[in-house]
């Protein structure tokens, strides 16, 4: 009787612990969307997954408080009926059949999907927020409110615990150690949050990757523990497949090396914490701890300073010696921390990126943010000023660009970075947003986008400079460049609209030139080939009329010596010119006769008139 008074209290506890379960997850998730922290959505799947382990407990107890009755009963009835009835027995037990079947198959499938889904759920998490900047919304309330969750969870953790100590409740564990380590993360999701509203976010990414890497880890166990269920001994521990050794250990500390040495006893399948070699590594393990954390302790009293850095040494918060700077090698102090170092690469080139947030994007496109987040700079306009009767408005134009700052530190003025500015790199960011700023308002949005670019980083780099060096920051700067540069994106296509006009604009102008070239050039050519052509001309006229001048007198001369020959050449000149063209041919034959004489009529040139000395003439004609 007692035993089932107690296996019925065992399933409403893991009943209540489950709906207990549905209530945080509810809790959180509705957290989760006031402040949209990622940390608060982890620890609503982290509650949520609870309800089917808590859920699979209630089954089993209740099956186990079912079978006990129908035991009681088949006794019974044994006692009545006498030994006949108890060969039966195995066939009327059906409810011993069903926690057979449960334990055997549905808590391992249950199990198994478990795994899965913290394996897979944490990582997609994960992926999902990786480098993304999270939404956070303040809200001073919930850390309070998850204060208080976490005394509740931690006391409803340990009266679970308290129970599980009883041999028929044992299974229960699972449900403590899954709400004690509950309680845990509730606790550092306050912290979190409490300190992220006082402007420190790492803690609540640290707490967040330290869950969703914890649940990865349980996942790995339940599978791990239905592999090994198979090569279990006959002797070891009965366990369930979702019962935690990792939470377990989180959640009672103080049963550390017991749940160890218990953890060996399953996997050996003997008791190897009985053996000598055990006992003796048991009793001189927290001496070699004690030991271990002792030199690890005295190590902070080394200081390293590597080739490229330099150090000042610290007591009491105070650099010794004056503020010495000591250089490459290895130094002494006090232990940490009443001894202190502050080291500083001051050989190493560091940048600053002013006038945009984020990871840069794949494309550079005007049409497209070139970043995350891009900010607006206010830059000059030659444009003339517009006044009305009382205000006057001055032009202006918003441009967005990144500034990329490259510096290092002076290493003899490493006191003033150290000391002098206690944020020297957000001092350094204010300056150049600062000076950019100014030199922008004395700047064309044109000759910022093309010409005069490089010449303007170099002003802001001595300008930085200056300033730098003003409120003794101890830095040097390098180089600045000015890239990115664009109108802003919600204006793009407007603008690119402008400067197409400009480009047709000036395309018309090129086109106007090169046609005034072209014709100037070919009017040129024209009057320099006529004026050639011209000379040519009158060169050629004067030459023929002296030639032909000459040629009168010779042929004048020749007709005064023998007008009949002279009168004669001419004729056959003219005769020779006009039969020139067509060829003709001279047949001679009879009627009778067909054939053709081909009389070969090839001109011989005749002597020339002109050619002829009068001499060889008149000689002839004597003869």
């Amino acid at each position: 009787m007692e035993d089932k008074d107690k296996l019925r209290r065992a399933f409403q506890v893991a009943l209540g612990a489950s709906l207990f379960q549905v209530f945080l997850s509810l809790v959180f998730y509705i957290m989760y969307l006031q402040v949209k922290s990622p940390l608060l959505l982890t620890e609503a799947f982290h509650a949520g997954i609870g309800v089917p382990i808590f859920t699979l407990l209630f089954l089993l107890f209740q099956q186990r408080y079912r079978e006990r009755l129908e035991r009681e009963e088949v006794e019974e009835l044994a006692k009545k009926e006498g030994r006949m009835f108890r060969d039966e027995e195995s066939t009327l037990l059906i409810s011993r059949i069903r926690l057979r079947q449960t334990e055997k198959w549905v808590i391992p499938g249950i199990t198994l999907i478990l795994s899965f889904l913290l394996f897979y759920v944490p990582f997609r998490i994960m992926l999902y927020l990786w480098g993304e900047r999270a939404l956070y919304k303040p809200n001073s309330a919930i850390p309070l409110l998850l204060i208080g969750l976490t005394f509740l969870i931690f006391l409803f953790s340990r009266y679970i615990l308290g129970m599980s100590k009883e041999k028929l409740w044992h299974d229960l564990r699972s449900i403590g150690t899954f709400l004690g380590v509950n309680a845990f993360f509730t606790f550092l999701v306050a912290i979190s949050l409490t300190l992220r509203n006082f402007g420190l976010p790492k803690v609540e990414w640290f707490v967040f990757y330290l869950l969703n890497i914890l649940l990865v880890a349980v996942g790995f166990e339940y599978a791990l523990n239905i592999i090994l269920s198979f090569y279990r001994s006959s002797t070891a521990e009965r366990r369930l497949s979702f019962d935690s050794r990792i939470l377990y250990l989180l959640s009672t500390p103080e049963e550390v090396i017991p749940s160890f040495s218990e953890i060996l006893d399953y996997q050996f399948g003997f008791r190897i914490t009985q053996t000598w070699f055990y006992q003796f590594v048991k009793k001189r393990l927290i001496p070699l701890i004690i030991l271990q954390i002792a030199l690890l302790y005295l190590l902070t009293s080394l200081v390293i300073v590597r080739p490229y850095e330099r150090a000042f040494i610290e007591f009491l918060g105070k650099p010794i010696e004056g503020g010495k700077v000591f250089g490459p090698g290895i130094h002494l102090k006090f232990p940490w921390p009443i001894g202190k170092a502050k080291i500083y690469d001051v050989e190493r080139i560091k940048t600053i990126r002013a006038g945009v947030r984020g990871e840069e994007g794949g494309r550079v496109l005007w049409t497209e943010r070139h970043y995350e987040e891009e900010f607006n700079w206010i830059i000059a306009s030659k444009e003339g000023a517009t006044s009305s009767s009382r205000y006057t408005t001055v032009p202006v134009n918003f441009l967005t660009g990144v500034v990329w700052v490259y510096y290092r530190i002076d290493p003899d003025k490493l006191f003033d970075y150290a000391y002098t500015q206690a944020q020297p790199n957000k001092l350094l960011e204010s300056l150049v947003y600062n000076q950019f700023t100014r030199m922008m308002m004395n700047a064309d949005f044109f000759e910022v986008l093309n010409v005069k670019r490089l010449s303007l980083a170099n002003i802001l780099k001595e300008n930085i400079q200056k300033e730098a060096d003003k409120h003794n920051l101890g830095i040097k700067i390098v180089m600045v460049s000015v890239g990115n540069v664009h109108p802003p994106v919600e204006t793009a296509l407007s603008f690119e609209k402008v400067v197409g006009a400009m480009e047709r604009k000036e395309a018309y102008i090129l086109d106007a030139e090169s046609y005034r070239n072209r014709e100037l050039t070919l009017a040129d050519y024209d009057a320099s080939r006529i004026k050639v052509q011209a000379e040519s001309y009158r060169l050629t006229r004067s030459v023929e009329s002296e030639a032909r001048g000459e040629e009168f007198l010779k042929e004048l001369q020749a007709y005064q010596k023998n007008p009949r020959i002279f009168k004669y050449r001419h004729y056959l000149k003219t005769l020779e010119r006009s039969l020139l063209s067509p060829r003709k041919y001279i047949v001679v034959s009879s009627e009778r006769e067909r054939n053709v004489t081909v009389l070969d009529l090839e001109k011989t040139p005749l002597p020339d008139i002109l050619s002829l000395g009068l001499g060889t003439e008149t000689k002839e004609i004597k003869k």
